[in-house]
């Protein structure tokens, strides 16, 4: 009689963690190329993309996790009611940001979250900022800033806007899920989803789609959305934060790049050198953090 082989979560923690997030950024590397390819109102796309996300999440919670399934009263508390409005909200600035601005300014302003969050953190939680992380911060910005000025001219600085507020939104996430205690997420995570369907209605024209656009549609909410949160809100329990932001720095890289390849939207000069500067500043720091975790220093 054999005995069975445990799984990797328990043999290697840190290579399942790794390989789940990979699996999670991988499923939003197409994200903004198929927004773009359904080629309809954004708001539209949020009001059925939203539908779809719940739909597949409600389902596969039916399936997989029912036995966790929290309780109404446990939804009705405040981490879950903000987790709810911050996903809600966060894929309406998401999609707009998209139809206002170029695909590479909505995804290189994503890079500040991290550091949005450190600094709610430290306003919040009282958590020590260190020097690196400060001086990362101020060059993230700067990057944002040039991308800014890039965008005045073109019409796209409300765009922009939203994307730096959809950051804002994910980095208030994080410093939320450092406050609650710990749980199943996904059923607030999908209750979000239906939330950004309700914001985005009033302001959706509501056009026919043809199949290929509801197909689309699918993808993006359905499978991509919901499959890539499902996985992201696993892998990154067991890695530290300098490796999360470093795997997650690909979709940053690999969004632009096929929504170029594939459609040949060019974001400009100025939006490849403020880009430039956030890359360059975030993988900067992370690398200083990975090195500080291996010499067993905090990061």
């Amino acid at each position: 009689m054999t005995t069975a082989r445990p799984p990797l979560s328990a043999r290697n923690p840190q290579a399942y963690g790794f390989a789940v997030t990979v699996l999670g950024v991988l499923f939003f590397f197409p994200d903004a190329l198929v927004v773009r390819l359904i080629d309809a109102d954004t708001m539209t796309i949020a009001v059925w993309r939203g539908i779809a996300a719940a739909t597949t999440t409600f389902f596969g919670l039916a399936l997989f996790g029912r036995s966790s399934l929290p309780n109404w009263r446990e939804l009705l508390r405040w981490p879950s009611l903000a987790m709810i409005f911050l996903q809600g909200v966060g894929s309406v600035f998401f999609l707009a940001s998209l139809g206002q601005t170029s695909a590479a300014n909505a995804l290189l302003i994503l890079a500040t979250a991290p550091f949005i969050a450190a600094l709610l953190s430290w306003a919040i939680l009282r958590e020590r900022i260190d020097t690196p992380t400060w001086c990362a911060i101020f060059t993230v910005f700067a990057g944002v800033g040039i991308i800014g000025a890039g965008s005045l001219g073109g019409g796209h600085l409300s765009g922009d806007l939203f994307a730096l507020a959809n950051a804002a939104a994910i980095a208030t996430y994080y410093v939320v899920i450092r406050m609650a205690p710990a749980g199943n997420l996904m059923p607030s995570i999908a209750l979000g989803y239906l939330l950004t369907s309700v914001i985005a209605y009033p302001f959706a024209p509501m056009a026919p789609l043809d199949t290929n656009q509801i197909a689309l549609i699918f993808i993006s909410g359905g499978v991509i959305l919901a499959g890539g949160c499902a996985l992201l809100q696993i892998g990154p329990r067991y890695l530290p934060a300098a490796e999360v932001s470093m795997i997650t720095m690909l979709e940053i890289i690999a969004g632009p790049v096929l929504v170029w390849l594939f459609i040949g939207e060019n974001p400009g000069m100025k939006t490849l050198f403020g880009g430039g500067v956030i890359l360059v500043a975030v993988t900067a720091h992370t690398l200083l953090k990975l090195a500080q975790s291996q010499r067993g220093q905090p990061a």
